[in-house]
């Protein structure tokens, strides 16, 4: 059983064991063969596992007081950097995109703004429905506007 105290070195004369289950055994010199080197070093390895454990509970505390300091600390918008750069590159990527639109025919345009770019994309179902076509018509026409694109994209050698 780990001890919260070290035994003072005027106490030392036996060594007290203290089992689990709370029950306590007073170990003497001069009984069973035991002598005071073998008390020393029972005391000796009790202070020993009293310093470790004193120590790692201290690196522990000290641990979590600066992670709740850092919770503190922490800016979250610290990384301005990464989101600037990220954000530019969203608008580059929407202008490249916008550029590309505006050479399809505006009935393609509107297509894939309504299939694809939307915060809300309607299905090709909806949309045929829009229009009041087929479904495989639309489906028809977003293939080709998809193929237009793509010709467009390695025409201007974009991406």
């Amino acid at each position: 059983m780990l001890r919260n105290y070290k035994t003072s070195k005027k106490n030392r004369i036996n060594y007290i064991y203290y089992s689990a289950d709370g029950s306590k055994t007073v170990i003497k010199p001069g009984e069973d063969g035991v002598t005071e080197a073998i008390i020393e070093t029972l005391h000796q390895l009790d202070d020993e596992a009293y310093d470790i454990n004193r120590s790692e509970t201290r690196r522990h505390e000290s641990i979590d007081d600066l992670n709740d300091k850092a919770e503190m600390i922490i800016d979250p918008n610290a990384d301005v950097e990464d989101k600037v750069l990220s954000e530019i590159e969203n608008e580059a990527t929407k202008k490249i995109v916008q550029d590309i639109l505006l050479e399809l025919k505006p009935q393609q345009r509107d297509l894939i703004n309504k299939l694809y770019l939307s915060d809300n994309p309607m299905t090709q179902a909806e949309y045929a429905k829009e229009l009041g076509i087929e479904e495989s018509s639309v489906s028809q026409k977003a293939w080709r506007a998809r193929t237009k694109i793509k010709k467009i994209i390695e025409r201007k050698n974009i991406f």
